[in-house]
C-alpha cells in the first residue's frame, strides 16, 4: 500500500485541526512521543497496514491490520512500538461534534469504551469498516451545506455498529461497575430522560442521594466535565432537536423543555451556541 502524500507526521496529529471539529487523515505515528499522547475528545485510529503496540491506560493492545481503537480525550494512550511500514486512518471529534453524535447513542456504550477501547477485526467489523471509510471519505470530499451532518450520521453509524457488540456485555459491565462507577452512570441515565424538565446539580444529586459537590468529583473524574456541563449539554441537543422540527415555534420549544419564557431558551441556547434558535434553525433546515 503507498503511503499517499497527506500523511502527516507531527506530535499534535491526534488533536485535530483546530478551526475544524471533525477532522480525519492517515498517520505512520513515527514521531510520536513516548510520554501519553495528546487527544481530541474522541479519536478513531484504524490499522491500514503493519503493526502497533499501545497502552491504553494500563492496558497492552496489539494493533494489527483492521484493528482500531477509540480514545477519549482523558484516555492515557502510549505508543509503545510500531512496525516500520505501519500506517493508520485516524478520525477525531472534538466536543461539539461528539455531543451530537452521542445524543442518539445507548448511554452504556461508553461505559463499554471505557474499559474496551479496542477492536480486534473480524469478517463482521473488516466488511463494516471498510464500506465506512470509503462512504465517510465521501462525505469529507463534498462541499459545505449538509456534510456535517452526513459526517454526524456516519459516525452514528459506526458507534451503533458498535452497540450491538456492547450490548452483550451490558449485564456484565453492571457487575464490573465500581459504587462510583454505577453512581456516575446512573445520573448519565437519569440525564437524558430528564433534562427537559430539570436543569439543576441538585436535583440529580438528591435523586441519587449524595451532595452535589460529591456528584461534581464524579463526573469530573469519568467524564472529564462538571454536572452542570453535562447537563447544559444535553438540554441544548434537546433545543436542537426540537428546532430541526419546522412545525414547532420557539414558544412551544420553550414550554416542552421548561423554560419561563422563549426569551430565556433564545439567551440560554445563545449563551452555549454562540447563535440564536432563529439563526441555528435557518442554517440546519
Amino acid at each position: 500500500m503507498a503511503i499517499a502524500k497527506e500523511v502527516i507526521e507531527t506530535e499534535s496529529i491526534l488533536l485535530g485541526i483546530e478551526d475544524q471539529d471533525i477532522t480525519h487523515g492517515l498517520a505512520t505515528l513515527q514521531a510520536m512521543p513516548e510520554h501519553p499522547l495528546p487527544l481530541a475528545y474522541v479519536v478513531v485510529v484504524i490499522c491500514q497496514q503493519g503493526e502497533a503496540e499501545f497502552e491504553v491506560n494500563f492496558q497492552s493492545y496489539h494493533l494489527k491490520k483492521h484493528d482500531f481503537l477509540v480514545l477519549a480525550e482523558d484516555s492515557i494512550a502510549l505508543l509503545k512500538q510500531r512496525s516500520q511500514d505501519f500506517l493508520c486512518s485516524y478520525y477525531l471529534l472534538k466536543r461539539s461534534s461528539a455531543a451530537d453524535v452521542a445524543y442518539l447513542l445507548p448511554n452504556h456504550l461508553f461505559a463499554y469504551l471505557n474499559k474496551h477501547p479496542y477492536f480486534a477485526a473480524t469478517p463482521d467489523s473488516k466488511a463494516f469498516v471498510s464500506v465506512w471509510e470509503q462512504h465517510i471519505k465521501q462525505v469529507f470530499a463534498r462541499p459545505s451545506g449538509y456534510r456535517r451532518q452526513m459526517l454526524i450520521n456516519a459516525f452514528q453509524n459506526l458507534f451503533l455498529f458498535l452497540s450491538e457488540q456492547a450490548d452483550s456485555h451490558k449485564q456484565q459491565l453492571r457487575n464490573d461497575y465500581s459504587r462510583q462507577e454505577m453512581i456516575c452512570w446512573k445520573f448519565w441515565e437519569m440525564l437524558a430522560v430528564q433534562c427537559r424538565q430539570h436543569r439543576e446539580v441538585a436535583f440529580y444529586a438528591d435523586a441519587l442521594h449524595i451532595t452535589p459537590y460529591y456528584l461534581s468529583q464524579l463526573t469530573k473524574r469519568f467524564f472529564n466535565d462538571s454536572p452542570k456541563t453535562l447537563i447544559d449539554r444535553q438540554v441544548v441537543l434537546e433545543i436542537k432537536k426540537e428546532l430541526r422540527q419546522s412545525q414547532h415555534s420557539i414558544q412551544q420549544i420553550a414550554d416542552a423543555l421548561n423554560f419561563v419564557d422563549p426569551s430565556y431558551l433564545s439567551k440560554y441556547f445563545s449563551r452555549h451556541t454562540g447563535m440564536g434558535p432563529t439563526e441555528y434553525r435557518a442554517i440546519r433546515m
